[in-house]
């Protein structure tokens, strides 16, 4: 008499066959969707971080425009010929582009455009450069600060340097309301992702500051 024979036939090995398969598909594709989320989540919160930090950068430079010092400037007071048309227009504004003259924050180690050395009292000068201020008179370095929006990438110029700010721009707008603010409007666009963001700010201006 024959034993009767135990194990697995071809039928149900090519079914555990067809399940694993399946079952191998699901979780591929569970984590194929994951992973596309965490891109887009990643390149959303980096898009959306540095459009921040550069919109607050321009904020910070229009309510620093048009800031030399504590005292009326007058023709006599400049001593670099250049100086005193760039201070008479310290915020220019163009569709996709702002340039403004900002007094540079305490700290800046670098080579300002000019430098406002003054006493408060009745002493006011605008060197070239930087220049040395004393006991009694304070030295203010004040820039040229420009920023374009250039194929897909805003940049920050300064004294010939090009520091990109955010990748990715589609639109740069800004808007100039005469005696009270400044509008921005900054559209971002991922195209391997197709994520597009959309930032905007006002910010009010601190000091008279006739623009061209």
């Amino acid at each position: 008499m024959r034993r009767a024979q135990s194990g697995f036939g071809l039928l149900e090995l090519m079914l555990a066959l067809a399940i694993g398969v399946m079952l191998l598909a699901a979780v591929s594709q569970v984590f194929i969707s994951a992973h596309q989320t965490w891109r887009l989540q990643s390149a959303a919160v980096r898009m959306h971080d540095e459009a921040r930090q550069a919109l607050l950068r321009m904020a910070q430079d229009v309510r620093m425009a048009g800031m030399f010092g504590c005292m009326r400037l007058k023709p006599g007071d400049f001593l670099d010929v250049t100086a005193q048309p760039a201070f008479a227009r310290p915020l220019q504004v163009d569709r996709s582009s702002l340039t403004l003259v900002v007094a540079e924050l305490p700290g800046y180690a670098g080579v300002p455009d000019w430098t406002l050395v003054t006493n408060c009292i009745n002493e006011t000068k605008v060197h070239k450069n930087r220049a040395q201020g004393s006991e009694k008179q304070m030295a203010v370095p004040i820039s040229r600060h420009h920023y374009v929006h250039s194929g897909s990438t805003l940049y920050f110029q300064r004294r010939g340097g090009n520091q990109p700010l955010v990748e990715h721009v589609r639109e740069l707008r800004v808007e100039y309301v005469p005696g009270e603010r400044v509008d921005f409007q900054l559209t971002l666009y991922e195209p391997s992702l197709q994520l597009g963001q959309h930032h905007s700010l006002s910010v009010a201006l601190r000091n008279p500051v006739p623009a061209s």
